[in-house]
């Protein structure tokens, strides 16, 4: 065992002695994780040197050239044996970074804004939304606080400072700038839909939507919106004004209609055509087949409608 392990400490001082022996090679690129950029950065085969520090790192997520000129002084300055082999050698030197995930940064926004005093369900807009794409270490956590949050009442706005990772010297510092909007829970479609079909119960589902949304026309009850038909086709998810929708049609212009007159001695029926189309319980005039005469009726079905019992004629020849 103990031949094996010398064996190994002379290997690898021999591949230590080869590489001091080989003559320094420039790299095609460095990619790095620290804020600095060392000599082993941009060379290969510089033994001790390589840890030796030389500039900073591009900012996370950015990238820089360095050109022959550049390197060719940087190589005298610390005692390199390199030359360029023509004026276009050069290195592309990048820092690793990630984009701190939005949600995130919005969650936390959203919980500070809480904190500070707006109550109920609300939603808010960042007016400077591009100071919230984030680029830190590639390396390094992601953690978000919230800072230095203000918020008016009267008006709204907010203004903070989004800082990341939290807590750290290093962390990368945004102030933001927005406002806070009331929302209230709304029914909408949740699928869209056209004349002719019925909307029940499990066509509707429930969202936040911002009370400037929700106009006077806007329906804000689900009962107003089951067993109602679109007068046009409706989007899913938007919200639905009560002129968006009609009762369901049972009875369609010009089709035949079966018409039931009752009465305590009686109960006839005959045929008519719907002047009109009509929900239940509308009242559209029909004009009998036989007399030619029009008189209105009340929707009891579909394709069925009734008549007072004022009016006889109707059925009469």
């Amino acid at each position: 065992m103990k031949r094996l392990i010398l064996a190994a400490l002379f290997a690898i001082a021999g591949h230590a002695a080869l590489a001091a022996d080989l003559p320094p090679e420039l790299k095609p690129q460095a990619v790095l994780d620290a804020d600095v950029v060392r000599l082993g950065d941009l060379w290969d085969n510089l033994g001790p040197k390589a840890e030796t520090v030389v500039a900073g790192a591009p900012q996370p997520g950015k990238r820089v050239t360095a050109d022959a000129r550049w390197l060719v002084a940087v190589a005298q300055a610390y005692g390199i044996d390199w030359q360029p082999a023509s004026a276009y050698d050069r290195i592309v030197i990048e820092r690793a970074g990630q984009v701190v995930d939005m949600r995130l940064i919005e969650t936390e926004l959203r919980e500070a804004l809480a904190m500070e005093g707006v109550r109920g369900n609300f939603d808010f807009d960042v007016a400077n939304r591009g100071a919230l794409n984030i680029m830190v270490p590639g390396n390094g956590p992601t953690t978000v606080a919230v800072r230095d949050l203000g918020w008016d009442p009267r008006t709204n706005r907010f203004a903070a400072t989004i800082e990341v990772p939290a807590g750290s010297p290093a962390a990368v510092r945004q102030r933001v700038q927005g406002r806070v909007f009331p929302t209230v829970r709304m029914p909408v479609l949740a699928r869209a839909m056209g004349r002719g079909e019925v909307i029940a119960e499990k066509d509707i589902q429930w969202v936040d939507m911002r009370e400037e949304q929700a106009r006077r026309d806007v329906i804000t009850d689900a009962r107003q919106m089951i067993g109602q038909e679109p007068r046009f086709q409706v989007r899913a998810g938007v919200p639905v004004r009560l002129n968006d929708l009609q009762r369901s049609v049972l009875v369609s212009r010009n089709s035949l209609v079966t018409v039931a007159l009752k009465t305590p001695f009686m109960s006839l029926t005959t045929q008519a055509r719907a002047v009109e189309d009509g929900g239940k319980g509308d009242v559209i005039r029909i004009t009998n087949l036989q007399t030619k005469r029009t008189v209105e009726a009340t929707v009891d079905g579909p394709g069925l409608v009734s008549v007072v019992p004022g009016g006889p004629r109707l059925l009469s020849n």
